[in-house]
């Protein structure tokens, strides 16, 4: 038997991630495990809810929603033994893409239940003191990623297709100084994403190289080019043959420092704080249940 938390808000994710989660805590339970619910009416609520879990000797946490729960559920396992379950409820989910959770709910009960731990690293987010799990916007996409979050729920992950058209129509190159390790680069970008894992943005496959588990983020820049030119790079970029274009490199750093314009990073799908940021990997900071084989 083990012992499961079920963190999910009833108003969390595009499918109803409060449904989904009692689902899973139902069946679960059928599947003779522990299972202690935590349905919070609030961000700050299901932090400590997550935390009392965990100090009571939850062994595995599953977070319920999209890449914002998800997060929520790994900033309290930092330096804990309790794993971290997915079951993808929320609008990108680029998370478990990444790590090949099933986008399904009956296959990602499975995966809780006969899964395997995988250790990922996290980045460590300065001033703000957080950690990200997947991937740290700070241009272009981080201006996408703010018009997408405005957008129905029900858009799902098509809501950030829709966003791009209008910020790439307000296209604009902008001044970067980028901190790599003890080197530093000052360029002009219109996309400088700091990434841990390949996916984010419903499904764009931005850094299709990147592995939360190689002690290394990949820094993805993609470099003045116009409208035209900077749609097909957003149409390669669900399958990840951007990076073939001479406008787009990839840099990899174990601590990155991303100064510039006045733009909002981002961090799986929500707004963290003004650049300037520093991003550091934070290596195999965490235990995650995905699929055995």
């Amino acid at each position: 038997m083990t012992q499961y938390a079920v963190v999910h808000g009833p108003r969390s994710g595009r499918r109803g991630a409060g449904a989904v989660g009692v689902q899973i805590s139902e069946q679960l339970r059928r599947a003779g495990q522990e299972v202690l619910e935590l349905e919070t009416g609030s961000v700050e609520g299901a932090r400590e809810a997550c935390r009392t879990a965990v100090a009571e000797g939850a062994e595995v946490l599953v977070a319920v929603g999209g890449d914002g729960v998800v997060q929520l559920a790994a900033n309290s396992l930092v330096g804990t033994r309790t794993a971290l379950g997915i079951v993808p409820a929320g609008t990108g989910n680029d998370n478990a893409r990444s790590l090949g959770i099933p986008l399904r709910t009956e296959e990602a009960l499975q995966t809780l239940l006969h899964g395997r731990p995988r250790s990922i690293d996290l980045i460590h987010v300065d001033p703000l003191d957080r950690h990200v799990v997947g991937s740290v916007p700070c241009g272009l996409d981080a201006l996408i990623a703010a018009r997408a979050a405005t957008y129905p729920r029900w858009l799902g992950a098509q809501s950030y297709t829709v966003a791009t058209l209008p910020e790439v129509v307000r296209l604009r190159p902008m001044d970067y100084r980028l901190e790599l390790n003890d080197r530093v680069l000052e360029t002009q970008a219109l996309v400088v994403a700091v990434c841990n894992m390949p996916i984010y943005g419903g499904g764009m496959r931005i850094a299709p190289d990147a592995d939360p588990g190689d002690g290394l983020l990949d820094v993805l820049i993609i470099e003045p080019v116009g409208p035209r030119a900077a749609l097909g790079l957003l149409r390669g970029v669900f399958s990840g043959r951007h990076t073939s274009h001479p406008a787009v490199r990839v840099e990899r750093a174990a601590r990155v420092g991303v100064a510039g314009p006045e733009l909002t990073a981002h961090g799986d799908g929500d707004a963290l704080c003004p650049l300037p940021v520093t991003c550091e990997v934070v290596p195999g900071a965490l235990q995650v249940v995905v699929p055995a084989s």
